[in-house]
């Protein structure tokens, strides 16, 4: 539903281009009409001067360039939102990776992310609930650079499984003595999209707006 309000836009968008060539075309018919009776009619003692005619032709030719030169634009804007609406409508029921530092604990599972902008001695997990205290650590086996994922069991360090829900994380990493955070990734799956002026963005299954530029990975 949301694809064909993107379409119906751009149906519009192909009136407003059409009227705005039909006026270009318009104005440069009624020009040329003008200046035929012009020199038709021209005192043959003082004709017309070639600069003065040269002059009027480079403004016309200016303005229906400029009129053209819109028209484009404006079809290259619809043309983009379009693709931009397709490629958002392809991530429908796929999982996205964004930045962000929750995740969702359900059955046991909860899926996140890191970037490494560089490789790293070692990387460690921590889990923290929603007031703040750390509940769970894990060291990470991934420490090249790039973007990576991991799966937590939901687990505490004395191997009790803790309640499905929301929970934040972080990653620790290491190089020599250095110690720093990774840039954390969130997963979530995107349910529909949702265009609007001069953008499309897709809503995740929290009902959250996600743009396309902030999507790191899809699978």
């Amino acid at each position: 539903m949301a694809v064909s309000n993107v379409n119906s836009n751009t149906g519009a968008g192909a009136s407003g281009s059409s009227l705005a060539a039909s006026s270009a075309e318009e104005l440069s018919n009624r020009f040329l009409t003008m200046l035929t009776a012009q020199m038709r009619n021209q005192d043959p003692l003082n004709p017309l001067d070639n600069a003065e005619l040269t002059s009027q032709l480079a403004q016309i030719s200016t303005v229906t360039g400029i009129s053209q030169l819109n028209t484009t634009m404006q079809w290259l804007g619809y043309s983009m939102g379009s693709l931009q609406a397709t490629q958002a409508a392809s991530l429908i029921g796929r999982k996205v990776m964004l930045s962000g530092d929750g995740m969702t604990l359900a059955e046991g599972k909860a899926e996140g992310g890191y970037v490494l902008t560089i490789p790293v001695e070692n990387a460690e997990l921590v889990v923290k609930n929603a007031d703040g205290v750390e509940v769970a650590r894990r060291t990470l086996a991934d420490v090249d650079a790039g973007v990576h994922t991991f799966t937590w069991d939901g687990k505490n360090a004395k191997g009790e499984t803790l309640p499905d829900g929301d929970y934040k994380f972080e990653v620790l990493v290491g190089q020599g003595t250095q110690v720093g955070n990774a840039p954390p990734l969130s997963v979530t799956q995107i349910t529909s999209v949702r265009p609007s002026s001069g953008s499309t963005t897709v809503v995740d299954a929290k009902g959250n707006l996600v743009n396309l530029s902030d999507v790191y990975q899809v699978w």
